[in-house]
């Protein structure tokens, strides 16, 4: 059952991989994939490139540019993260529903949810988180794995620090909370003491200081932001809520409860949106995590249509169009992403959650950063710069990072450089 999980979900890496190689989605993703490579290059993270996170995602980046300096190859590098995530989803699923069909399709399902689908690949620590977070829902019921999730508890901090609050869920809802915390703790301060020794004192004027100092987006700008991921994740919070109901049915109640109370926090997490600098990919892990609550909602509801009431009937009905509407909004991406219907919302006026650059367009985009004379820097998009193997100004992919008045020095820098291409 496992490997039939992950061969299923190879293949739909494969399918997703296929449908978007060469396209431009995330400006975020050029920012990580620079910053990586310059630190696999000796550039110290925080001391001499300004850096917005703790150092887990450039370091995995690092460690995927040092196999293979490529964009296809790092993309694929961290869609693997993301197929990993779905088959420890699967182990989930089986726990709560002991269905081997749903449990086989799972990891499929985790790559085609519609932000699973638009961020595919893209070094982000949205995806770099996926497999903990996953992996700490599946151990922390397990009493022989309560270490483990303690552990992966306490690193997801280390990704990025707003994932201190499904960690702490993630906790609480263990099958021993007392050991999973300790855990938790003990690997959240040896990695704050590994991260400080990276980068000292610059670590936090850059990660906490220059973050906050970033400013924030307008609330009518919120609003359609936020609107547009209640459309997109209305369908996986239907099946969950299927799955709410049907929750004494399931196989193992409490791994079921665990993964809904913290599809809640990471629902609470969309209000990370409110800083400049963060956007819809933050979506990403919030369907991971209901993707497992969710398929056990859609089971066990139709299980129940299939031998209950005319009520149970149309739960299970509404859980399979609530499914279907999901898949709708992946497949569009694929098939136009300049114009993905229904993945934008009803009503959308902004084409901003579109294909930034479609396959072409970033090809022809990459071949005027490569004319660019020898001696420059490119001052453009930072992703095309890595794909062009171009140098930024005073090696900052993080522009919006420097405009922090904490980073001023780091700014007038910038400034001052006159050879810039772009």
């Amino acid at each position: 059952m496992l490997v039939a999980g992950a061969l299923l979900g190879v293949l739909a890496l494969i399918v997703v991989h296929l449908a978007l190689e060469g396209s431009y989605w995330n400006s975020e993703e050029g920012v990580y994939a620079l910053t990586a490579r310059l630190l696999l290059g000796g550039h110290e993270l925080y001391r001499q490139t300004a850096s917005a996170q703790p150092p887990a995602t450039y370091l995995v980046g690092a460690a995927l540019l040092a196999i293979h300096d490529g964009l296809e190859w790092l993309r694929l590098g961290v869609a693997g993260l993301q197929l990993a995530a779905g088959v420890l989803a699967g182990g989930i699923v089986w726990r709560t529903t002991e269905s081997r069909a749903a449990s086989v399709a799972t990891p499929a399902a985790v790559l085609l949810t519609p932000w699973a689908v638009h961020e595919h690949g893209t070094l982000t620590p949205e995806l770099v988180s996926l497999p903990l977070l996953l992996g700490a829902l599946l151990a922390c019921r397990r009493q022989h794995a309560i270490a483990l999730a303690g552990l992966l508890c306490g690193l997801l901090p280390l990704v990025k620090v707003p994932y201190a609050l499904p960690a702490l869920v993630i906790v609480l809802c263990s099958t021993d909370v007392r050991r999973a915390g300790l855990w938790a703790i003990g690997t959240l301060a040896v990695g704050i003491l590994g991260t400080f020794l990276l980068g000292g004192g610059a670590f936090w004027r850059e990660a906490v200081i220059a973050q906050a100092q970033t400013g924030l987006h307008s609330l009518r700008e919120l609003k359609g932001w936020w609107l547009q991921a209640t459309w997109t994740l209305s369908g996986l919070v239907v099946c969950c809520l299927a799955a709410a109901g049907f929750r004494d049915h399931a196989s193992d109640p409490g791994q079921l409860r665990a993964v809904l109370v913290t599809g809640v926090a990471m629902l609470l997490l969309l209000l990370s949106d409110i800083k400049n600098g963060t956007g819809l990919n933050v979506t990403v892990p919030v369907e991971a995590v209901l993707v497992p609550g969710a398929v056990s909602g859609l089971v066990l509801a139709v299980r129940a249509g299939t031998r209950g009431s005319g009520r149970y009937r149309r739960t299970a009905a509404l859980a399979v169009a609530a499914a279907v509407f999901t898949l709708a909004q992946s497949i569009s991406l694929m098939v136009s992403p300049t114009d993905p219907k229904p993945f934008l919302r009803i009503g959308s006026s902004r084409v901003g959650w579109a294909v930034l650059m479609t396959p072409s367009q970033f090809h022809r985009a990459v071949e005027a950063a490569n004319a660019c004379p020898a001696g420059s820097v490119y001052g453009g998009p930072p992703l095309i710069a890595f794909a062009a193997g171009r140098r930024v100004p005073d090696d900052q992919p993080d522009g919006l990072l420097t405009t922090a008045p904490v980073l001023r020095a780091v700014r007038e820098r910038i400034d001052t450089i006159r050879d810039v291409c772009g």
